[in-house]
């Protein structure tokens, strides 16, 4: 019944998706995450952008962001060049309304949405601390395997964050789980933005085939355990020599922000 629920609610907040290009705040957060847990050296960083209208936000990488504007505009130039395209590991979409959050994710060929209402659990620790020039609290949850500490300020009133990260009295200004694998840093605040991108109209979402959480987590794990073979079927050759060197590389991306 809770799945049948959360179905419902996806399908109607997507259909309710605003194609407003003025954003009341559009805040930037850098992500510093190790997706080998066995690689304390080996860090990435990217940033990513949260755009708030009305009670309505949405996630997603500046790179993939960058990326769909730069390929939409070499299918309407016919101009190949290819050259200035960014490189992301990060394609999904999140978007978020009071406490429902859908997510849609490009994953190769494939277009997979589930609806979700996360609980976090938030227990505030009293612990407070000035980020930049933000007064913050900590709290402290526990989601998808993972113990996260937020620090959030009420100078922002947003019920907000990065990710899927919400339900505190405020902007949350950091977040990171306990062994620091994924850290999100606010690093920019703009109010009044006109940003216009395919990836927030009602007809990018359509395209996504809706599942649960469940059956997502089970695809991308069997996604990953084929690679070879999901790429093949996706239009991609890879050589004999470079078979081994891809598995090597999906096999180093074990640990993924959300563990469960």
């Amino acid at each position: 019944m809770k799945n049948l629920i959360l179905i419902f609610l996806f399908i109607s907040n997507l259909a309710k998706t605003q194609n407003n290009d003025v954003y009341q705040y559009k805040f930037e957060y850098r992500l510093q995450y190790q997706s080998d847990s066995t690689n304390h050296e080996n860090k990435g960083n990217e940033d990513f952008s949260l755009f708030v209208v009305g009670n309505k936000s949405y996630f997603a990488s500046n790179n993939f962001l960058v990326k769909d504007s730069i390929l939409q505009s070499i299918k309407l130039t016919g101009d190949l060049n290819f050259s200035k395209v960014p490189n992301t590991r990060f394609r999904y979409i999140i978007t978020k309304e009071n406490n429902r959050v859908n997510f849609y994710d490009n994953i190769m060929k494939y277009k997979f949405a589930y609806a979700e209402q996360p609980l976090f659990n938030w227990k505030l620790t009293g612990e407070k601390a000035k980020i930049d020039n933000y007064n913050c609290l900590q709290a402290v949850g526990v989601y998808a395997g993972r113990v996260w500490e937020a620090w959030f300020t009420n100078d922002i009133p947003l019920s907000s964050g990065p990710y899927k990260f919400g339900g505190l009295p405020g902007l949350i200004v950091r977040v990171s789980d306990k062994k620091m694998h994924y850290v999100f840093d606010l690093i920019s605040v703009k109010k009044n933005v006109k940003y216009d991108n395919t990836l927030f109209k009602d007809q990018y979402y359509n395209s996504f085939k809706i599942i649960s959480k469940a059956e997502y987590m089970k695809t991308v794990k069997n996604i990953n355990e084929n690679v070879i073979s999901e790429l093949s079927s996706s239009g991609l050759t890879v050589s004999p020599e470079s078979i081994e060197r891809v598995k090597a590389n999906v096999k180093r991306r074990n640990n993924p922000i959300e563990l469960e």
